[in-house]
């Protein structure tokens, strides 16, 4: 079984104010943050940066862990620092890493972003569902819809993915997630994802976000 199968991603809007205090104060409050997010355990936390690519978010907190009861800590902790109270939830996406149904697998291997400890500049998600006629296709030809899109994909192999079932446990039934050296490389992408039959069995698949990698240290300073 995967260490961390159950994924949240959680986006914040930090309050104007907070930048109109002394750098003082800030530099306390996100060194407190910081001291937060290296205590966790056996959960895995990366920061991107949002802000201006989405409205009301500045960053997120893609979260990894054992047990979906850590992420509830996580937050409560979150909201009780000094930076907490500059902070809201604006975005949150919950879902859990499964075999895929058509292939046994979460993924192709060297395609899969749990498989590298390093991070691309750039992390694309978004929910995802399909339509009601998807489900009721027999399996066969869902399984053959779905060869023609995993092709598409497996064509762009510089383009890692994640994959998480939101079936019962959120609003929708995917969310996916992709990491890309360029915006233009994922677009490319996209645009030929459009074309493919499995298109027309897409409900929706929005919103859809853009995010600027930081490490932790990093992405202190920057906040």
């Amino acid at each position: 079984m995967d260490q961390h199968p159950y994924h949240s991603y959680l986006f914040f809007h930090v309050a104007n104010a907070y930048y109109q205090q002394p750098a003082e104060a800030r530099t306390k409050q996100k060194q407190a943050f910081r001291k937060l997010l290296e205590s966790q355990k056996n959960t895995q936390i990366t920061p991107y940066s949002t802000l201006g690519f989405k409205p009301n978010t500045t960053f997120l907190l893609w979260v990894q862990t054992s047990d979906p009861a850590h992420m509830q800590t996580l937050m409560r902790d979150t909201l009780g620092t000094g930076f907490g109270q500059w902070l809201t939830l604006t975005y949150s996406y919950f879902g859990i890493i499964r075999a895929s149904t058509y292939s046994g697998r979460t993924g192709k291997p060297d395609q899969e972003i749990r498989q590298y400890s390093d991070r691309k500049p750039y992390l694309v998600l978004y929910p995802f569902t399909k339509t009601a006629d998807w489900h009721l296709l027999d399996f066969e030809n869902r399984k053959s819809i779905m060869g023609q899109h995993i092709k598409t994909g497996v064509a762009h192999p510089d383009i890692r993915q994640c994959l998480l079932y939101s079936y019962g446990v959120d609003d929708y039934e995917f969310i996916v997630s992709y990491e890309t050296q360029t915006l233009e490389e994922f677009q490319d992408l996209i645009m030929e994802m459009r074309g493919t039959i499995g298109r027309k069995y897409t409900l929706s698949d929005t919103p859809m976000f853009t995010c600027l990698h930081k490490p932790l240290t990093e992405h202190m300073e920057w906040l």
